[in-house]
């Protein structure tokens, strides 16, 4: 396994905050990497530095990046710039800036020869040089490539403005820029990020059969456990490295934690024995060695950055306004047009005290404006909707609309006074209220305008989850929000009495949290009591449906000739047919025994010999499922020519 590239001596900061300090990483080829971290602790800092768009801090020993020769990168960002000055199709070469200066002169080339202008002889040399140009760069594979991403994704239409795409479908564009990227490594940034279930299932598919180099920021677990394969962890300025799953990096948290814990125990029992020591006064100090002074100084260090390193939890203090009432809102044959577009039809429903919903179906269905019409900011076409008397209802939005760029966290929670008082009349101080979403004392007299996207919807959930509601709807909750806090959300609003309704598309979380799930599609809704579970199987059933229908649009239609070629199987292919699921099965059990092997490994007690023995079972396991995928694509086209005979 080949490096592709080191970083050492790193060191990063901000006015208001170190991001690194004297960090070395090292990158090697094959590696698939989820970078975690608190937002707003160097998660895009790092990429940014990989990237060069950002440069560390000048230190003695100095910062070094080392390289191999051809080492290439591809930088896909939480959000795509310049939007509009492209179509879909065009904004490719926003991304390839060298293609696209090639492809703006040739297409005054082209203008030039087709309008008669200029020196005929030297602009057929100067297109022929284009062309030459271009295909040494790939830009015709490259492209093609893209563009049959976009179809792959369902945006048909590439000649519309980029501008004019919903958040999901410039999501869509971002995922086809990044997986049709010629370079060594990608860089991902949050790349789920507004997309519907079917299509994060698409591109976690993509990621596990790349053999690309890759690193990836993102708050989707399902996806950081299906596709990485070490784990890069951002504290106080340090990496950590696991080699291992998101999964089995949580479990050593697990482990690790219990040892801190013990030998936080071990410590403070010395420290007590310490203390009494040195309160005997200064006689028993002259009788004492210098030295073990100086330890207890150094005692007590220890002691603090123990604590310091502790797990810290966010106290959202999710308050329900404890109402009696059992259905709180309740809607009858709702429906929503928009000319003559239908978006639903005829809904019907109830929410009661204590259910907790999760909304979910594709990008561009209807979820945000049955929001809109059961807030009371949107009038349904037909229906109508009930509400309980003095119903309360809040909505947590992913655009942070509440957050003011110029206001600090102590003015917009505290409200012009230094104590918080919530409905349920408890009084906090602002800094200590802050502190439980993981706002230090340096930062709560910040303009908010320097806090990183996810910092700031901490702030929301700050400055929301300070009233109590009836209901609470929120809207892509885990967008931008690290892992840490997504896992302390989750626990308390599994222990909130009141009523939710969650829209997103983060599966782990959708699954922990709420008992309900309401699938809008083909304007209807489709409720399924069991929760999650039971709806992902709709939700498969559907994406089959569709995969189905797009082949069913490529065979030939009935009445039309279609001519068979060797529709009948050979001898030779007979028994091959034959052998096959044997064949399968052993290696069905191959790949089965050596994941068990992996999840029993201790990370805990990873050795320089264990890591070598976990990466030839890792090894083995890639070969055993490409040969496995391999023969799973020969025994369906064998099965297909025996069902056409």
């Amino acid at each position: 396994m080949s490096t592709l590239l080191t970083l050492q001596n790193l060191s990063l900061h901000y006015p208001h905050k170190v991001i690194f300090k004297e960090v070395t990483f090292t990158l090697n080829q094959g590696d698939k990497i989820g970078v975690l971290g608190l937002n707003g602790h160097g998660k895009s800092s790092l990429f940014k530095v990989i990237a060069g768009l950002v440069k560390p801090d000048t230190t003695v020993p100095p910062f070094i990046y080392d390289k191999s020769k051809d080492f290439t990168f591809f930088y896909v960002p939480q959000e795509l710039t310049n939007l509009s000055d492209w179509t879909v199709e065009d904004y490719f070469f926003e991304f390839h800036p060298e293609m696209g200066k090639l492809k703006k002169r040739l297409n005054e080339v082209n203008e030039s020869l087709g309008s008669g202008d200029g020196d005929f002889d030297k602009l057929i040399l100067e297109q022929s040089r284009i062309y030459e140009e271009l295909t040494k760069l790939g830009e015709d594979k490259i492209h093609a490539q893209f563009v049959s991403y976009l179809k792959f994704f369902g945006v048909q239409n590439i000649h519309r403005q980029m501008d004019s795409l919903s958040g999901g479908e410039q999501r869509k564009v971002a995922l086809s820029l990044g997986l049709s990227a010629p370079q060594e490594l990608i860089l991902w940034d949050e790349p789920t990020n507004h997309l519907d279930l079917e299509t994060i299932q698409d591109f976690e598919d993509e990621l596990q059969s790349s053999k690309k180099t890759f690193m990836i920021i993102s708050h989707d677990r399902s996806l950081l456990n299906n596709v990485v394969d070490r784990i890069i962890h951002i504290q106080q300025g340090k990496l950590r490295s696991f080699s291992g799953t998101y999964e089995a990096y949580l479990q050593f948290l697990i482990e690790d934690q219990k040892r801190r814990e013990k030998e936080l125990d071990k410590l403070s029992n010395m420290q007590r024995r310490e203390t009494a020591w040195i309160r005997r006064g200064v006689q028993a100090r002259r009788t004492k060695s210098k030295k073990r002074i100086e330890d207890y100084g150094t005692l007590n260090k220890t002691i603090q950055d123990l604590k310091s390193q502790a797990h810290k939890s966010v106290n959202l203090n999710l308050q329900s306004s404890g109402r009696k009432t059992k259905i709180l809102l309740s809607a009858e044959e709702l429906s929503l047009k928009f000319g003559e577009r239908s978006l639903f039809d005829n809904l019907t429903f109830s929410i009661a005290k204590g259910d907790k919903i999760a909304l979910l179906g594709r990008n561009g269905v209807g979820k945000s404006s049955l929001l809109k019409i059961l807030l009371g900011e949107l009038e349904a076409t037909s229906g109508k909707v009930g509400r309980a008397h003095g119903l309360d209802v809040g909505y947590f939005s992913q655009k942070r609309e509440a957050l003011k760029d110029d206001e600090t966290p102590w003015k917009m929670i505290g409200e012009g006074i230094d104590y918080v008082i919530s409905n349920t009349g408890e009084k906090r101080h602002v800094a200590s209220y802050l502190e439980n979403f993981l706002f230090s004392s340096d930062e709560v007299k910040r303009p908010i305008h320097t806090f990183s996207g996810g910092e700031k919807n901490r702030l929301q959930l700050a400055q929301f989850m300070k009233h109590a509601r009836d209901i609470w709807i929120f809207d892509e909750p885990t967008n931008d929000l690290d892992l840490e806090t997504i896992g302390i959300l989750e626990e308390e609003l599994r222990n909130y009495e009141g009523a939710l309704i969650i829209v997103g598309h983060d599966r782990s979380f959708i699954n922990n949290v709420t008992d309900k799930c309401w699938v809008l599609h083909d304007g209807k809704l489709e409720n399924f009591e069991a929760g999650f579970p039971q709806a992902e199987l709709f939700l498969e059933a559907i994406h089959l449906e569709e995969e189905l229908k797009k082949k069913n649009v490529q065979q030939p239609q009935s009445g039309q000739s279609s001519v068979p070629v060797q529709s009948k199987l050979s001898n030779k292919e007979k028994n091959r047919y034959d052998e096959l699921p044997a064949e399968i099965e052993k290696l069905e059990a191959r790949v089965t025994k050596l994941k068990a092997e992996i999840s029993e490994v201790d990370y805990s007690t990873m050795t320089k010999e264990k890591k070598v023995k976990l990466e030839k079972i890792q090894s083995d396991l890639s070969d055993a499922e490409l040969r496995l995928e391999k023969i799973y694509e020969e025994w369906a086209r064998l099965e297909e020519k025996l069902t056409s005979s």
